[in-house]
Formats: C-alpha cells, structure tokens, sequence
C-alpha cells in the first residue's frame, strides 16, 4: 500500500458516505458500476493557479509613453497605429503566410470570463493585448461545459506554432500559464514555439464536436524577478536533482527516461506547480513518502496533454518528483509560492454544468483498495475510477465516461444531452461523487469483469489535498462507504417513464444516425437513474432467480498480464492481432436465469395478483432476451463498407482508356481522342453522369432507397435529379476528369510530410489509401483538406506547345508559372482541337517549312517521327504505354558509364576544380553531384589514384533493386527504363500495382532510388503498430526500414530479413497473397474502410469471426497497352497562348460521398433505432405495469392491452436481409419486395390470449365437456383443430411481403393428435388463427449457446404476406381440418349419452303409455277422480323424459353455452326425481304410520296426503329456486386488469363453489334419507303384508312389488348419495362411470315405479269387481287387498253392518277383526 502524506487536517465532516450497486444497459453494452456519494457538512472548492518562476525581463520598455508592441486585436485598425520612433515592424501577413488582419475573430479582456457556442466545427478565433510595458504572466482557462474542442494559444494565429491543450484527449479543462521563461531558444533546443509575447495573444478553440459550448476566462499577474538561490539547494539522494522555490528546470530526456528531482518544503504555504509543454509530452508522479515515484506508487500523477498546473497547501516536508516524457523531449517546469489563485465552487450556472463540472473534478480523489490504489489523472484514463459531478441522482454516464471513448458503436463526441441532469436531477451540493465500473460485456461476449462489489465496498476514497473547504484548507481525509438500498419510487418512476416514452417518439422521427446516437444514449442513461434501478430491484426481488452454469461463446482474455498465457493469447496480446484472431471461446460462465414468479411476494405486496404474475414472468423472461434485440456488431460496418465499395468501383468509369481514334472513344466523354496524351478528351457531364449512374445502379436498394427518399428506381431521369441535386461551382481544366478540386489526406504536423505516404487527388472520402506507420497514431491532427484553384482559377491551365508540371514551366533552371512562359506562339505541329496540348514539331521554324512537310507521324505524349513514309509506316512506330523493363545506368547526364569518381568527404565543385591540373584531369558532374577523374581509364588505374576513388560500372549491377552506388549517400547509378520494340513485347507487359512502395515521388522517401530493393520485417512487433514508430515504413509484404539501411538481398537476410523487388510481370505481381483486413477505427487515423494487410495464413485469416478478412491478391496487374502512331497532316498553328481553367458547375463528388454515405447511416439508423424499441419495449411496459402495481396504486390503471414491439426493418428489392428477435426470425429474400423498400414494425403477440377455459356448472352435471386443448386453434365449424407451439408476430406492412421465411420458435414438434405441424395466420377481423395449409415447412435449432442460451426447436416457412396487421403464430393440427365438426365430448361419451337416451327414452315411452291409460280410465271410461298415485306416475315420466332429451341433446355441445338449459336439463330433473319418489315414500309412510297403527288421524286422510306431499315438495322447489338464483347471480365476474395481456378463465365464484358444494351435499344426503326411508317403510310393508292373513287378492305378487320397489329405490338412492359424492369430491370425469350410476339411481328405480304401478293391471281388476254387494244398494268391494288400506282423497261409507272405525286394525297382526273392512276401491295402485 502506498502511505499518505500529511497534510493540515480539514474542519470538513462526513455526514454520510454510501455505495450503491447499478446494472445497465448502453446501446447494446452491460455495464456494472459501483456508486459512490459522500455528504459533506460544507461545499468544496478548487483552485485555479498562475504561479510562473523567477524571470528577469531585460526587454521591458524604458519608456512608458511610447508603445511600439503589435496590437492586431482592433478588426477596424489592424495593426494599430503606432508612434514613428517605432522601428520593430508590425507584419500584416505572419508565419505560414497566414494573413494576420483578415477573417473574423472576437476581442476579449483580462479578468472577464465568457461564455460561447460553436455550432458545426467552426473554429473560435479570440485576440487579446498583452501587457506592453511590465513582465506579466498570462492564465488562460478554456472549461468545456458541453461538446469538446481543442484550445490553442501563442503569439501567432498558426496552429502549427502555437501551444495547444491536447492530443487526443479534448475531455479536460484547458489550462495554460503563459510565462516569460517559456520562450526558449531554437538552435538549443527541439521547440520553436514562442508562446509569451507583449504583443498579440491569438487564441484559436478548435471544436471536435459539432456542438460545442464553452467559458472562457484569462487572468495575469506579475512575474518574479528576484534572483533565485540554487547554492543551498541539496538533493535528496545522489538520484535526484534538486529544485528551489521559483527556479526554472530546464532538462532533455529520451522516451521514457525517468528522471527524479527533489523538492524541500521550508514553510507551510501555498505551492504552485507548473508544468508547461514545450514540445512533447512528459507525465510527473510526485510523493511525499516515496523517493522516485512511479505511475504504481506516487500520490499524484500529472498526466494530462499537454500543460499540468496544480496548487497545494503544504507543511515542511519533502516532495519527490518523477518526470517521465512519451518521447525524446526538452521540458522545463517550476514550483513557486509566488502565484495568484482563482478558487471557484461547483455550482451549476453558465460557467459550470455537469461536464464542465466533472471535467473539473478529475484528479482529486482516488479509490485505495485493499490490494492497490486507482486514480483517473485524466478524464481519458479515468477507468474504471471516475469522478462524477455531484447529481440528486447519480449518473456515470454523463459526461460520456472514457470506457466509450473508443467504441464502434458510436461518437462520444456526439453526445452532449444530459438529460438525466436536465430532466428530474439537480446538481448535489455539499457532495462528492464517484464511479467504479465492476464490469462489462458485450451482450455475453467481450466479457471484462474488473471488481467484485465487495472489494469496492472494502475500500476507501483517498482525496488528494488539491481540493479544499470553505476555509481554504486542503481535504486531505480517507473515507470508506456503507451500501445502501434504492427504494421504488412510483412517482420518480413515472417522471422517468415519461422521459423515456418522449426520447421514444423523437427517436422515431429521427434518421440521422449522430442524432439518433444521442437520443439512444440518452434513452438507456434513463435506466440508470435511482427510480429506474430502484424499481427494477423491486421486480427482481419478486422473481425467482438461479445461477447455473453454461457454455457461453465469449470473447475475452482469460489471464492477467503476469501469466505466461497472457503474451501468447491473441484476445490479450495486442502484439499477436497481426498473427492471429480473437475467436469467441466455448467457456463455463456462470449466468443467473428466470425459474418463476414468487407468488406469495406478489400476493402480499402487489394490487392484482393474476395480472402481475403474468407481468413478471413475461419481465424475467425477456431479461434474458434483451441481448438478442442488439444488432450484429458487424452490421453497421458491413452497410458502410456496401456503399463505400460502390463509390470506389464506380470510379473506374472516369479513368480515361487508350485511344488511337475517335472509335476508341465511344462510350466515354464526347467521344474524341486526345492526340497528344493518347487517352480519351473528358466531357465532366458526361462522365460524371455515367459515374452517378453507375453507383445508382448498384447501391444495395435500402441505401437507394434513403438516398431517392423512398425510391429504388432508377432511370434517367432519376439520376439527371440526382446529378443536378449535387453540382457546385468548381475550376476545372480541360483534359482529365480529374481536373478539378480534389483532397487530400494528411496531418498539419509539419514534418509527417518527410515520413508519411503521399494520399492526393481524392475525388471524396472514399478514397482508398496505402496503409502507413504514420496512420498508427504518430502523428496528430488528420484531417481531409481540399486542393482547390478555385480563388485563382485562371492562373491554373495548359500551354498548347510547352510541358506544364504542376502549373510550372522550367527552362535552363529557370522556374515560370505556366502562364507567364506560355506567351502567344506561332509553331508547326498537330493540335487535337482548341484546347488541348498538341505536338510541335520544333525542327520547322516557319510556315513554309512546315507546309513542305505534309505529315507527320504521331506518337504518345508529344513524342513524333518524320520519317514515316505512309501510314502502314507510321502505325509500326508506336509506343507501349509503360516500359518493357528496366535496366541499371548511369545518373549521368549523357548516361556515361565507366568512369572513376572521386568519393572523398568534403567534396564539392570547388576541391575537383583544384584537381583539374592539368586541365582536364578532373570534372564536376553538377547533375551527379560528383567529381569525375578523367585521368583514370579503367578500374585498375582509378583505384590506384588514391583514397576515395571509386571506379563506376552502372551497367554491371545486374542484380534488380541493387542499382545504387557507389553508396547510399552517394547514388551515382539509376534505373532507366527499357522501351519495348514492339507490339508482341508490349502485349506482355504490364504495371503493378506494388510499384508504389518503389516510386520516391509516392512514398515521398528519398532515401530510396526508385526501384531499389526493400528489406522487410514482420508486422506488428510493437504493441498492435504495424511498424516501428520513427523508424520503419508499412507495405502489404512487411515493415522496411526508412533509411537506406541495406544495400543488397545479402545483407537484408543476414539480418533476418526478407529482400522485396517490384514484380515486372503478371505471375510475380499476383502471387503475392495476403489477409486484407479492414484498419480499426480506434487505432488508425485513416479515412473511413481502408484496408491494410496482417502476417495470418489463409486458414487463420478466413477463420477469423465476425470479420471483414478476405485472403486476396495484394497487388494488381494493370496489362499495358501498344500506341501505334497515327499518321496526320501537319499545320502551321498560329498565335497559341495559355489556355487557362474555367470556374463551372460540375457534379461534386465528395457532396455525393456525404449523401451516400448519409443514406446508409441511415439504414443503420433504422437497425438502431429497432434496436432501441425492441429493448425498451420488453423491459419498459412490463417495469411499469410492476411498479404501479407493486408500488403504486395498483388497479386497471397499470396493465394495459399492448403488444410489445420487437422491432422495425426495411427491407427492400432485390436484396437479402433478415430480422432476429428473441423466439424466431424473418428471412426477406431478393424477390421479398416488388420494388423499393417497406417500413416493417414487428409486434410480439402472446399466445396466452388464446387460453381456453373451462366452463364451470352446478355438481349435477353427470359428465363434463371435453376439455379444449389450452391454446387451441379452431376452424370454421368450432371444432379445435390445432394448438398453437409458441407466441406469435405481428407484421405491419403497408403494401405487403411477396415472399418471406418466417421462423418461430415451439415448444414441441407435433403429436399424436396434431401431427402436422403448420403456421397460422389471424387477419385483421378475424377472432382466431387460420391454418395456412403451407407444403414447404422445415425445422431448424435455434444457435443461442453463445448467448449462454438452450437450443430450441424453430418452425421455417415460406408465407406470403399481405398488408395491414397479420399476425402469424406456429401450429400443430390434424390432417382434414376444415371440415372437422365441433365434438365437444369423444366417440365413446356420446356412445353412452345416446344410449342413455335411448333407454330414458324406452322408459319415458312406458311411462306416456300408462298417462295414456290413466287419462282414458279418468275421463272416459270410469270418470274417476285423479289419484295419487297418477300424480306419481306423472311424475316419473316426466323426470324421464327429460332426461331422455337431455342425453339425445348433450351429445351436439348445444347446451354447452346455456345456463338455462342447464338448470332445465340437469337440475330441475333432480328435483323431479326426488318428488316423484317421496311421493311414493309418503304413501308408504301414510300406510305405516297411520294407517296400520290404526291412527285417528287418517280421518280426513287424502287432506293431509296431498298436505304432506305439498309442504315436502314446496321445500324442494324453494331449495331448488334459490341453489339457482344464488348460483346464477353469484358468477364469478373478474375484473380482468390486464388488457389482453392475459385472459382470466370464467370459473366459479366462492358462493358458486359454495352452492355447488351445499347442492351436492343435499342432493346426497336427500338421497341417503330416501334411501333408509325406503329400506325402513318397504321393510315394514314387506313384513306386514308376510304376516297379515286377510286375502286381498294375489299376495304373493304384491309382496314382490313392495320387495322389487324396497330393493330398486333403496339401493338406488343408497348408491345416487355415493355417486353424487363421488362426482363432486372426486372430480371424476368419466361418461361410463356416469352411465352405470344413471342405470342403477334413475333409470332402474323410474322402471321399478312403473312396473310395480302399471295401470293395466289396475283395469282388469275393476272390471271384474264391478258388481252389488250389500243391501242398501251400496257397492261391495269384494276384492279387498292388503294394498288397498288407503284411500287416495276420501273413505266411501259402509252399509250398517260393517261400519268399523281404523281403530279397528291392531298394530301386531294388520289384520281386521271380524268383518271386512270398507276401503277405497282400488289395486295395486296404493302400494
């Protein structure tokens, strides 16, 4: 651990310091922070310094009156007006020929601050006086409050020679102490910048963002000029230089050469440090405890680009410096206590916001550890160690942290929405803030865990004494944290819910992918607020989670930097990218999954149970979804580098072919042949047209489709509009199309011109580039510059009859522009029209002589031969178009060879001029360089002359690419080319493309000859550089070195080395194969998809994943092309002058570039911006609907019907593309889209909606309805035909898909049942899904292991799709579906139902039959009076009847849907039933118990009969009207709070449960008493009738029916109470069990009443008693049986005789006494 100094104690407490653990999600990013807020009793401050060292200024003014300095800060008197005596001048135009009182620029003060905005890029220029007549340091403070930029200042507007704030990281507070001391002297040291001036300060803020707002404030005071002291000074080891208070410390170190010093604190006070940058950067660690302080053991580190200025109160103690610079440099710094302070707070205003705040805060504080410390000296190195701008509700992720500063995925520069802050937070006075990110990851791969929580919360903040309290004193304390808990917070929620749904719908009008970037970081930054987090623990907290391990695909580095693994692992060692992939791994990672719901959490804390249950586990599951909502990495790279590929194939359409005629020109330009250059005479219209045409035709139709605004036609008319849309005025010449104004890709350091590949000419920035080792970061401040004449257009143009190069025209060394040389001439010669160069044949001086000469034959590039006879003859004497080879020779003018050169040091015109003696012993070569000896004629003598003389044989080097000599600073020998002779030599020569890394004017390395062999090395030895820094150049085949360090293949491969020579034919030139891969945007300053080649194999380069890789010839062979001469009269041309350029209208090709490029920004926009929905949408409705039911008020309110949105797409004609979401994907071919592109939203529909439900009825049913499969699809007729295997898609389309390949997942792959498996779609209007009937369907496993995922099973098919809303979901279904008919009970219920009623329908027959006899005897034959026991028979058959249409019924499922009929045909029969047999039970009981006991109540017998059965059955009647009406009214109605997101199926409510249970129970146990009552009275009736002795007919056979009767009634109802039972608490579902108990308890026991009661029986018998018994004339009825002891409504009198009372009857023998006893006439009836 590294110790603390100390400092004097802070009065600041710590009223409260907590952490909290916060996951997100960042475009795609799974970010871990741990959070970190310290509340303070007080606000804290910091201090702004300008402390310079002690300097004397000797050039101070004597006269004070009298101002001669440069003041060119008036724009309306620039320079101002000085006095006369003034001799210094005052120079309009200053370094780089920058005019110095043109343009605009603002005049600002000292001690002023300001407040500015820079919208698009546009440079801020500022200009303030100095002081004219004292030494005054200058502070400068630049505070970025939104956007970033660069801050530049000195004594000249040039930004190459002013002192600027950073390199490549703007994310700092520019801060500058100019100071007399740094203006240092040139030929001392490597600057030359003069930064403090008296003059004119120029401040140049140089915005990298397009919006960019900043403060601005300066301040000065003055510079001490005492003497320092240095004599006492002693160094704190022999390792250490020694400082004294205000000296200044000039020093030189190579790169990374520590260098220590030692400073001695004498007296408690404030210290200013200054630590200027003169030239490059140097980075200091100080300490007070350790001696030589490093970036592992220092306490504070100053690291920022460029200048580092820091203010400490310190006590008597001593401060070790080490200073450490990235390269060779010359630094100085300095330690005062002689400065001024500017001490400001953090408060939010219009010089301080969340940025600037943030900014301002870096390097205060740092995290120790239990193991170590991390710090963030820089905004750009403070990761994972961020300190925030104190917020109400802390956010890391505004400013955009470092951890995204070089991330693909977008441009932080871009993001400047705070809209957390802006929103619902404020800023957090009295507070300190900070991040620790714990990890991150890529969707699953790219995984970097960096702490565990707990580590974080075991550790400590250690401020660093450089911020301070209300009292000026330093906070110097360490404070460690308590973790705390996010509540839920509905309301906050909602606020934040609001932003998100507002960013939402900007989000969808937004097309340009900058903007869009900024809304989705915006978005997702939403989701880390406390109310987001709060609430999405609260929905965790109710989920149940387990952690399971699996084999993820990740890509990551598994070893720390120590192991031995670390340098041979390509995912950690940046040194093997050019050796080998970073592959995704299969490894064991351990990831928490959704199990369920935690039910009893959610009923105790939650409004709606059912429909927050849903919720939650639609929440835990799509958790594991989101990542599959991202887009392929690969994506946005892979659309760019389509429409970039595009620009740059088209280009060939501009290239100008080879002509000898006009024919040869057909097709391109207007058709006409340049004599003079061979090639085709551009018309700009013309070809740029046929060059817009050509990208048009070939961009992918998503592309053309944003770029026509809708379209993908393209005809001539299209592309005239598109060509017209992009014209710009221009200068343009005459005989190339590239005659305009192109760009240029470079770097404005200067010296990168001597090291760096030339890159000119670019029409636009697609512009394809030589990878070089300056793009690697050595250089900074790239940028695309345009080339254009356009200010002095007419100053630019040709010479018809003089070679201009580069608009400059030489002669005897003499330079002219082109124009000034270009005077009116008269000249024999061939001219192709007005404006183009022609031949001038300079051996005809006048009119005459050149008309003699007639023809003339003309050959490539002005070249010409007189003495071709004919035409044939002329044709022989062409030209190739390139040479046939090349040969070594001499760099001597007259190409002399052999010749001995004096080589000796020194050597120069003058020292071989004294050697010429005699005269011509000696002679200088003012082309070569050399002097020659002419006194030496062969080898032998020239090495005998003496030292340094070097016989020259240019001619005998045969070896290619060794032609030099006699060294390489000396190179007297050159390659010349070799013309070939004729057209067979030509046709087999050719250029390649390779011949640009030979080629000094390309390479702009001159230490190289033209053509001289190269010694290459491999790639990528350096950290992930292609080539060493400084010292080596790149090509596709290797590293070579810049100078000339090997002279032949020997030497090369001595060292290691491979020798590299241009290819001069075909096969040599594309041998050459390589892995082509694209350069990284995070490390190469490039123009966007340029390309570089690596060390790999074919095999590792085509394995690599998700790559851009593509094993490719490294060079191409350009084939050369034979120019015959072309025989053509010869005219005298007169009065030919300059031919300037003309400023036009021309199409602009990099306009073009920007709209194309936009447009397939655009698509990937739309990717985006999908991307965007599909995450929010699956977390941010169900987030919702928890929080308001979990946290809020609960109700209806927080569950809407709403279909999730999975995303969006475009696809379009005639390109392939595809959609993935979480359970399947859309596949669109090239046919998918008549034409033009269509705007798909994709909706998740949840096949839970078609959850079908089981109706729930009284327990009286026998048999319940078939049960319809859970999510059933039916046909036309109702029948369930299918189920469906997974949720479904919703497509909006407006116009329709001709074909696409939709693939969903399902959860098995048919069944017995539904072998078929099939997709279904639902139309608009439509209730429920429809088979598709497809013949073409296909199974495929889902590829989700790399996201730690199971494979699942996923239904393909092609289908059609039609416009407006389907919705399609994956099926099973039978085979003959659509005329299946609705069965809602099997085969072998209805079977038994029909059989049922067939038999109730039997016995209901025999009943009507015996209503029929008893209606005939009633009223037409005897006329009786209704009985009893007719009412009994009526009954039964009533209650069979019933049943009997119940069951012919039941079978169709008509009764399914009718509670009416179900009260009708199932209840109100039961009732019926049981009235019907206590009917026959209170006859018997009438019998036993009044009767046979001979009871005086059986006076008035009928009365109490009908009594008796009207108060038994009333109460049935009442019991059944209110089981009905509290069933009936009591329905279950649930209040289904949540839409359509799930169907709460109809079942039965408490009291329907109630009820049903009480009805079962009653039914059961009348049944039961019924039962034991027939047991008990059929019993006793049985005994009475066995023992009686009164003969009453057939005894034997009324014995039987009371016996058939007793046995049927009483175990059928005994067996209706068990089977009651049995069907409700047992739940039984089973027709046959029903059938058997129906046979046994209705239908035997209804047949036994029949039988035994039959009326025809009854008619037989009254016929043959019908006769005179008594005197009296009353009738006797003789036919007395036992049965008939009862009178059914009366007692008929008897004669006098036998007129005995009921008493009469003894209750032991149930026999009469000694007469007959008079009873109602009647048989077997009364039983």
């Amino acid at each position: 651990m590294v110790s603390h100094p100390s400092f004097p104690s802070s009065s600041i407490e710590v009223k409260s310091s907590t952490i909290v653990k916060k996951d997100v999600n960042v475009l795609g990013v799974d970010l871990s922070y741990a959070l970190i807020d310290i509340e303070f009793d007080q606000d804290i401050y910091k201090y702004d310094s300008l402390g310079c060292p002690n300097y004397n200024c000797t050039d101070i003014p004597s006269n004070g009156d009298i101002d001669c300095t440069c003041d060119y800060t008036d724009i309306n008197e620039c320079p101002k007006v000085r006095d006369s005596i003034c001799t210094n001048p005052c120079n309009e135009t200053g370094v780089e020929g920058i005019e110095l009182c043109s343009g605009e620029w603002t005049t600002v003060e000292f001690d002023k601050q300001y407040n500015f905005t820079s919208l698009g890029g546009k440079i801020q220029r500022f200009r303030v006086k100095a002081d004219s007549f004292s030494c005054k340091g200058v502070f400068l403070k630049v505070t970025p409050l939104e956007g970033y930029g660069d801050t530049y200042i000195g004594s000249t507007p040039s930004l190459t020679y002013q002192r600027y704030s950073s390199e490549y990281k703007p994310q700092r507070v520019a801060l500058f102490n100019i100071c007399p001391s740094d203006n240092w002297d040139k030929a001392e040291h490597y600057s030359y910048t003069l930064s403090w001036t008296r003059d004119t300060y120029f401040i140049n803020v140089v915005p990298q963002s397009q919006y960019f707002r900043f403060s601005l404030i300066l301040h000065t005071n003055n510079v001490p000029n005492a003497t320092v002291d240095t004599s006492n000074c002693q160094s704190a080891t022999p390792d250490h230089i020694c400082i004294t208070t205000g000296e200044i410390i000039n020093n030189v170190a190579e790169a990374y050469e520590p260098q220590y010093y030692s400073f001695q604190v004498d007296k408690a006070d404030f210290y200013y440090f200054n630590f200027p940058c003169m030239y490059q950067n140097v980075i200091y660690y100080m300490s007070n405890s350790t001696q030589k302080p490093s970036e592992l053991d220092s306490f504070w580190q100053l690291s920022e680009d460029f200048d580092n200025y820091m203010v400490l109160y310190l006590e008597p103690s001593t401060i070790y410096i080490t200073a450490i610079p990235t390269y060779s440099t010359n630094y100085t710094f300095s330690i005062t206590t002689e400065g001024n302070r500017y001490r400001y707070s953090f408060y939010e205003s219009n010089f301080m916001t969340t940025q600037g705040g943030a900014i301002s805060l870096v390097n205060t504080a740092r995290l120790d550890s239990p193991n170590s410390y991390y710090d963030g000296p820089t905004f750009d190195t403070s990761d994972p160690f961020t300190i925030l701008y104190p917020q109400t509700d802390i956010n890391p992720l505004y400013p955009v942290p470092s951890f995204f500063f070089h991330t693909p995925k977008f441009d932080y520069l871009l993001i400047y929405d705070d809209i957390i802050k802006d929103s619902f937070s404020s800023f957090k006075p009295k507070s300190f803030q900070a991040s620790v990110r714990l990890s991150s990851s890529v969707g699953k791969n790219d995984l970097v865990k960096v702490f565990d929580f707990e580590t974080i919360l075991n550790s400590k903040l250690q401020f660093l004494s450089n911020i301070f309290d209300e009292n000026d004193k330093p906070i110097n304390i360490q404070v460690g944290f308590i973790e705390k808990e996010i509540e839920c917070d509905n309301n906050k929620f909602e606020e934040v819910l609001g932003l998100i749904e507002d960013t939402e719908k900007v989000l969808f009008n937004v097309s340009d992918i900058d903007e869009l970037n900024n809304y989705r970081y915006s978005l997702d930054s939403l989701t880390i607020s406390d109310a987001w987090i709060g609430c999405s623990n609260k929905a965790l907290s109710l989920l149940q989670m387990e952690t399971v391990t699996k084999n993820i695909s990740i890509r990551f580095c598994q070893y720390s930097t120590t192991d031995p693994e670390f340098k041979t692992d390509p995912c950690c060692s940046p040194i093997l990218d050019y050796y080998q992939c970073c592959n995704p791994s299969m490894v064991p990672t351990v990831v928490t999954q959704f199990v369920s719901v935690n039910q009893t959490l959610v009923s105790e804390q939650c409004s709606s149970h059912e429909c927050t249950s849903s919720v939650l586990s639609d929440y835990g599951s799509s958790l594991a979804g989101i990542d599959d909502c991202a887009v392929p990495s690969t994506e946005p790279t892979r659309l760019g580098l389509e429409s970039i590929t595009v620009l740059r194939d088209c280009k060939s359409k501009l290239i100008p072919p080879f002509c000898n005629n006009d024919t040869d020109c057909n097709g391109y330009g207007n058709g006409k042949c340049n004599l003079y250059s061979r090639t085709c005479v551009p018309d700009f219209n013309k070809v740029d047209t046929d060059y817009v045409k050509c990208v048009l035709s070939n961009l992918s139709p998503g592309t053309l489709f944003s770029l026509l605004e809708s379209s993908t036609i393209v005809n001539d008319d299209v592309v005239t509009k598109v060509f017209n849309n992009h014209l710009k005025d221009d200068c343009i010449g005459q005989n190339h199309i590239n005659e305009r104004s192109t760009y240029t890709w470079g770097s404005r350091v200067a010296y990168s011109k001597e090291q760096c590949y030339s890159t000119n000419g670019c029409l636009d920035g697609s512009c394809l580039t030589h990878h070089d080792t300056c793009l690697d970061s050595m250089f900074l401040y790239w940028d695309f510059r345009l080339v254009s004449h356009f200010d002095n257009c007419t100053d630019w143009g040709i010479c018809p009859y003089l070679t201009c190069n580069d608009n400059t025209y030489t002669e005897n060394g003499i330079k002219k522009s082109c124009e000034d040389a270009c005077v009116s001439k008269d000249f024999c010669g061939v001219c192709t029209n007005e404006d183009t160069q022609c031949h001038v044949a300079t051996e005809f001086t006048d009119q005459t002589s050149c008309e003699t000469q007639n023809q003339i034959c003309l050959l490539p590039n002005g070249q010409y031969d007189l003495t071709a006879k004919n035409e044939s003859d002329c044709n022989s004497k062409g030209k190739c178009s390139v040479p046939c080879g090349y040969e070594c020779s001499s760099s001597l003018a007259n190409n002399e060879d052999d010749y001995c050169a004096i080589i000796q040091l020194g050597m120069n015109s003058t020292n071989c001029a004294a050697l010429n003696n005699p005269a011509g012993t000696a002679e200088w070569s003012a082309e070569a360089k050399v002097c020659i000896f002419r006194s030496a004629t062969d080898e032998q003598q020239c090495t005998a002359a003496g030292a340094g003389y070097t016989w020259i044989d240019c001619s005998s080097i045969i070896v290619e690419g060794e032609c030099i000599g006699p060294d390489a600073q000396q190179s007297l020998c050159s390659l010349a080319p070799i013309e070939c002779l004729s057209e067979q030599e030509c046709l087999t020569a050719g250029t390649c493309s390779d011949e640009f890394y030979f080629n000094q004017a390309t390479t702009r390395n001159y230490n190289y000859p033209d053509g001289y062999g190269k010694c290459l090395f491999p790639h990528g030895k350096f950290s992930g550089i292609s080539c060493e820094p400084y010292a080596q150049q790149d090509s596709p085949n290797g590293c070579y070195p810049l100078t000339l360090d090997y002279l032949s293949k020997t030497s090369c491969e001595d060292d290691g080395g491979v020798w590299w020579l241009p290819a001069r034919n075909q096969s040599s030139c594309i041998s050459q194969m390589g892995c082509r891969i694209l350069e990284s945007t995070q490390t190469v300053n490039n123009l966007p998809f340029n390309y570089q080649f690596n060390e790999m194999d074919q095999d590792l380069c085509e394995g690599c994943m998700d790559s851009f890789n593509k094993w490719t010839n490294k060079f191409e062979w350009k084939p050369a092309t034979w120019l015959p001469g072309i025989y053509k009269p010869i005219v005298w041309n007169t009065a030919k002058s300059f031919i300037p350029n003309d400023i036009d209208s021309v199409f602009n090709y990099q306009l073009f570039y920007k709209s194309v490029t936009k447009a397939a920004k655009a698509q990937v926009a739309d990717l985006f911006r999908s991307e965007a929905y599909c995450r929010m949408e699956r977390l941010q409705s169900n987030l919702n609907s928890i929080t308001c039911s979990c946290s809020g008020e609960g109700g209806s309110q927080c569950f809407t019907a709403s279909t999730p949105l999975l995303g969006q797409t475009k696809p379009c004609s005639g390109v392939s593309s595809s959609f993935s979401f979480d359970y399947g994907k859309i596949e669109f071919s090239n046919d998918s889209i008549s034409q033009s592109c269509q705007s798909l939203s994709i909706s998740q529909i949840s096949r839970e909606i078609y959850t079908s439900a089981q109706k729930e009825s009284l327990a009286s049913n026998f048999v319940s309805y078939e049960k319809a499969d859970k999510y059933g699809v039916k046909n036309s007729k109702g029948a369930i035909i299918g189920t469906l295997l997974g949720d479904g898609i919703m497509i909006k389309s407006q116009d329709g898909i001709n074909q696409a390949t939709i693939c969903l997942e399902i959860s098995e792959d048919g069944s017995s049942k539904y072998p078929i498996l099939d997709l279904a779609v639902q139309i608009d209007d439509e209730s429920t899904p429809t088979p598709i009937q497809l013949d073409k369907l296909s199974t495929q496993l889902s590829n989700k292991t790399s996201a730690g995922k199971d494979e699942v099973l996923m239904l393909c098919s092609i289908v059609t799709i039609g416009k407006g809303n389907p919705i399609y979901f994956p099926i099973n279904r039978m085979n003959e579906w659509e005329d299946e008919s609705k069965q809602v009970f099997d085969s072998t219920s209805r079977a038994l139902m029909y059989t049922l009623g067939a038999l109730f329908s039997v016995v209901s027959i025999w009943g009507l039959f015996e209503l029929c006899l008893i209606a005939r005897t009633q009223y037409v034959s005897e006329k009786r009076n209704f009985q009893l026991t007719h009412l009994l028979i009526g009954v039964v058959t009533l209650f069979i009847i019933i049943r009997a249409i119940y069951f012919f019924i039941m079978p169709s499922g008509n009764l399914s849907d009718s509670p009416i009929a179900d009260y009708i045909l199932v209840v109100l029969p039961t009732f019926i039933y049981f009235t019907a047999f206590n009917i026959l039970l209170v006859l018997w009981y009438v019998i036993v118990f009044l009767v046979l006991k001979k009871n005086k109540s059986t006076e008035n017998l009928s009365k109490r009969l009908f009594t008796i059965v009207f108060v038994i059955n009333a109460f049935l009647y009442l019991l059944f009207i209110a089981i009905v009406l509290v069933f009936q009214y009591t329905k279950s109605n649930p209040t289904n709070d949540c839409g359509s997101r799930i169907v709460i199926p109809i079942e039965s409510s408490t009291p329907q449960r109630v009820v049903s249970i009480i009805y079962a129970v009653i039914q059961a146990l009348i049944s039961l008493i019924m039962g034991a009552a027939f047991i008990y009275l059929g019993g006793r009736l049985f005994i009475v009738m066995r023992s009686t002795n009164i003969k009453v007919g057939s005894k034997s056979n009324h014995q039987r029916k009371v016996f058939t009767l007793t046995v049927a009634c009483s175990i059928g109802f005994l067996l209706h109470c068990v089977f009651v039972l049995i069907l409700v608490a047992g739940n039984v579902n089973s027709m046959i069990f029903s059938f058997i108990g129906l046979i046994i308890t209705e239908i035997v026991p209804g047949f036994s009443i029949l039988y035994c009661f039959e009326q025809r029986a009854r008619n037989i018998n009254t016929s043959s008693d019908n006769s005179p018994t008594n005197s009296g004339g009353s009738k006797n009825r003789n036919s007395t049986k036992l049965s008939t002891m009862i009178s059914d409504s009366r007692q008929n009198s008897n004669n006098s005789n036998n007129s005995n009372s009921p008493s009469e009857y003894s209750n032991n023998d149930f026999e009469p006494n000694n007469s007959s006893v008079n009873t109602p006439t009647g048989n077997d009836e009364h039983l």
